[in-house]
């Protein structure tokens, strides 16, 4: 696709703190759902890297997210979304002030980086949260993905 026809895309942008597990999938997620639809990126406000059990429970639901970087989200501001789909209510409200046309979307999503225990309950937390967020993604898209209000 050209980067001309890749501008007319709507932009949506997953947010979360570090953009290290939760926004990663989201960007993740939608990319494999919705194909070419949307022109999709991640941010986070202290990114720290895209950690590696994302990558694996991503990779065991055949979303290959390893080509991911952790990205600030001041950055990925300069050309504003349409939508920003926040999964974190601490990184939305530290979140740089948005344009008036930015639909925000409020998807708090549990930070299985927090999860503390042996490797079992910590694969289930971040497994949970990659299942969450798909059928958040899930449900968005079968609405229409509404872009505006």
């Amino acid at each position: 696709m050209d980067s001309e026809s890749r501008s007319a895309l709507p932009r949506v942008l997953f947010l979360c703190i570090g953009n290290a597990c939760r926004s990663p999938m989201g960007e993740g997620w939608l990319r494999h759902l919705a194909g070419d639809r949307f022109e999709v990126t991640s941010g986070g406000l202290r990114p720290i890297g895209v950690h590696p059990r994302a990558i694996q429970v991503m990779g065991e639901a055949g979303v290959d997210i390893s080509g991911l970087k952790s990205t600030y989200v001041h950055r990925e501001l300069e050309r504003p979304p349409d939508v920003l789909i926040a999964l974190s209510r601490q990184a939305l409200s530290a979140c740089p002030p948005l344009p008036g046309r930015t639909r925000v979307l409020r998807w708090p999503v549990p930070d299985p980086y927090t999860v503390r225990g042996d490797e079992a309950v910590v694969l289930r937390a971040f497994r949970g949260a990659r299942d969450e967020i798909r059928e958040r993604v899930e449900d968005w898209l079968a609405a229409g993905a509404p872009t505006s209000e």
